[in-house]
């Protein structure tokens, strides 16, 4: 007989956001550190060839992903601290607290 699995924690907790964000920052980073190298080789040819308009376009498409990447890094964090929130709202009774996810976020943002 097949029964259903019932897992014991949430499949979405707290914790595993808060690893999915921190990933998804650092991809974020590594895209956007990408993204100004291929920007500085496009802004290499166009200075060896003004006239190249393909390298003029495709300069300003790098940039473009460059700032993609940190406004998307902003609505990461924006909401992992609305999660952050609502989890101090529901154990405000507990004492103890753990060390927040903002520092490690912070961290990878400054970098």
């Amino acid at each position: 007989m097949v029964t259903t699995y019932v897992p014991k924690n949430a499949i979405l907790g707290p914790t595993r956001i808060q690893r999915i964000a921190k990933k998804l920052i650092e991809e974020a980073t590594e895209d956007r550190k990408l993204a100004l190298e291929a920007h500085r080789f496009f802004r290499r040819m166009v200075d060896e060839n003004p006239t190249d308009a393909s390298a003029k376009a495709l300069m300003v498409e790098t940039l473009k992903v460059a700032q993609n990447s940190k406004v998307n890094v902003i609505k990461i964090l924006d909401l992992v601290s609305k999660l952050e929130v609502n989890n101090e709202n529901k154990t405000k009774a507990s004492k103890g607290t753990e060390n927040s996810v903002f520092s490690e976020l912070d961290n990878l943002v400054n970098d």
